[in-house]
């Protein structure tokens, strides 16, 4: 059974394998971490700055919770809820970034992913959250229209990792 878990140790050698599939793939909807930087102390080395990012204390940057998606002893991917509507939020990462490894997509793992991802915002006291996704990415928008999400409008946009794209905004009421 899928959970949201918080960042730990023991799925680390399974986050690693995640970001390779994703690197390897050249999936740039949600880019991970780079595979390379991945090595027996990532893990120490990047907590305190996990704990700063969800306290808000990373400057210009929302507050941003971040989870890992597991089955069993199986990593499947992760779960990031930005609390803060800022421009960056507005005009490109939005309130959500989830992603499901390359091995496991299509068996349902995004929509349970978004689905639980969903109940920790409402638990963070959130009532709507806006997630954006490329225009050619019609796998992530029909799960996020499957789980509510009212298309606001399209816009044009722009980062150092897709390029110039059409980004979709959708809002979900919680």
């Amino acid at each position: 059974m899928l959970k949201l878990i918080k960042r730990c140790p023991q799925y680390v050698d399974g986050y690693r394998e995640y970001c390779r599939e994703m690197y390897d793939n050249h999936i740039v909807y949600f880019l991970p971490v780079d595979p390379k930087n991945i090595d027996g102390g990532w893990f120490e080395r990047t907590k305190e700055w996990y704990d700063k990012k969800e306290k808000g204390l990373i400057e210009g940057q929302s507050p941003s919770l971040h989870f890992w998606a597991v089955d069993g002893d199986r990593f499947i991917g992760e779960f990031q809820l930005r609390t803060e509507f800022t421009e960056k939020v507005m005009t490109d990462i939005g309130s959500i970034g989830y992603a499901v490894r390359v091995c496991e997509q299509g068996k349902g793992y995004g929509t349970e992913i978004l689905k639980q991802g969903l109940v920790i915002a409402k638990e963070q006291g959130m009532e709507k959250v806006l997630l954006t996704v490329n225009d050619k990415n019609a796998v992530s928008a029909h799960v996020i229209e499957k789980l509510g999400g009212k298309l606001a409008d399209k816009m044009q946009a722009y980062n150092d990792v897709e390029g110039e794209h059409i980004l979709r905004r959708y809002w979900i009421y919680l």
